[in-house]
């Protein structure tokens, strides 16, 4: 298992409210993880590529205002069925990588953000 693929697993080990834990290259490539076992996405196959390739796109032009704002530590959406937030990951052989996260819609989402800040720094 990838270093990647186990950066996956300790967040799918920080709650049962995660859905989904995948590290998206810069072209918008999923590199690892995926969805939790026994969990069907939300949107189909094809959606899938044009979600990671969106991410993708908005964490490249984030970096744009790092000089202005500082480098960002997490990106947060809440939708009307699900939770998302994307974390940039600083490793040396991950420096274009982020960590895409859909968490369940009714559950608390500031404590699993928490663990997950704790796992990636």
């Amino acid at each position: 298992m990838s270093g990647l693929d186990q950066l996956c697993q300790k967040v799918f080990a920080i709650d049962p409210a995660i859905r989904f834990a995948g590290v998206i290259d810069k072209m918008g490539k999923l590199r690892a993880g995926g969805m939790r076992e026994g969990l069907s996405p939300l949107e189909s196959i094809k959606d899938m590529d044009k979600l990671y390739i969106e991410f993708a796109l908005r964490n490249a032009m984030r970096k744009d205002f790092n000089v202005d704002f500082g480098k960002t530590l997490y990106t947060f959406s809440e939708r009307e069925k699900i939770k998302l937030a994307t974390f940039p990951l600083r490793n040396e052989d991950s420096e274009d990588n982020f960590l895409l996260v859909s968490i369940d819609k009714d559950k608390p989402h500031d404590k699993i953000i928490s663990g997950i800040l704790a796992v990636v720094r």
